[in-house]
């Protein structure tokens, strides 16, 4: 079952899907939608947020064994309601592990050479020539990874050729260094754990004060990781040199937002997975993942 019409899929991807099991597509708007066309369904499948997905309906579905979600993050899911009933849930991060971390790359390039910033500079009309603000470089720095997952081994791959000193802070990850470490010693810091109540509001303020005064914060995982206005004031007040995220608290932000019209905040619309490659990984690391699962049910 999945949360979506059959024609939402790319040619050949429903038919494989057959080949193992059975699959209903409808993308349904509330519970009672949810429970009226799947009341007998053993797996959930869902890209996105699906506002049906809820604990009271999830109960009444008496054969339910596994929630799905084809790409990363598993905030939009009960996984807490999952783990204690017994249902399995799994996810494809693989699939967008590399264009996210190309992306988180490009954001942290681009700012400390200030590409966006001399862009506009330049088609404004700024003298030419004229160098001002460029108070970063990359090679030799130090790297801080929050999470320590596939995206960011990527980022740190990515970025050895820059001959940087790399610090990781992940829980669950050997040789991890301690977060306050990290932040006090990283002149680069990118953000790529998971959203879950232990991280909501992870960087606040008394950590953004831990930072070093020039350093740049990068996040491509989730908004509400980062307490937004501690970071605004953070950028007011010259605690950190500058920012820039592709997610946000609130999405779409509101246009007034203080981080999207900051002059120190490089911001793009949660764009960081997708590229000319993105159809065919999302599809085809979601049809094997489904393969696995229906093999482990």
């Amino acid at each position: 079952m999945v949360t979506a019409e059959e024609e939402r899929f790319p040619e050949g991807t429903i038919e494989a899907i057959r080949e193992f099991a059975e699959i209903k597509c409808k993308r349904c708007e509330t519970p009672d939608e949810l429970l009226k066309e799947f009341g007998d369904c053993e797996i959930f499948w869902m890209f996105g947020p699906n506002l049906c997905l809820k604990p009271e309906a999830l109960e009444k579905l008496p054969n339910l064994k596994a929630l799905f979600r084809s790409g990363s993050g598993l905030d939009s899911l009960p996984c807490d309601w999952a783990k204690a009933h017994g249902v399995g849930v799994y996810n494809t991060p693989a699939s967008i592990a590399e264009c996210v971390a190309e992306h988180a790359v490009a954001l942290l390039i681009s700012y400390i050479r200030q590409i966006p910033q001399y862009c506009a500079r330049a088609k404004a009309g700024y003298e030419w020539g004229k160098v001002e603000g460029m108070d970063w470089h990359i090679s030799h720095r130090t790297l801080g990874l929050i999470g320590y997952g596939n995206i960011a081994r990527r980022v740190e791959k990515m970025m050895s050729g820059f001959d940087m000193k790399t610090l990781h802070y992940d829980p669950f990850a050997p040789d991890s260094t301690d977060l306050e470490t990290l932040l006090k010693e990283s002149d680069y810091v990118s953000v790529h754990c998971p959203l879950t109540p232990e991280t909501k509001g992870l960087i606040n303020a008394e950590r953004l004060r831990l930072m070093k005064r020039n350093a740049l914060l990068i996040n491509t995982s989730r908004g509400p990781v980062i307490d937004e206005e501690a970071l605004a004031d953070a950028l007011d007040n010259g605690t950190i040199g500058g920012a820039a995220i592709d997610v946000m608290c609130a999405e779409p932000p509101d246009v007034k937002s203080r981080l999207l019209q900051h002059p120190k905040c490089v911001v793009t619309p949660h764009i960081a997975a997708f590229s000319a490659d993105f159809e065919k990984n999302f599809w085809a690391f979601s049809v094997e993942k489904l393969r696995e699962i229906c093999e482990k049910l």
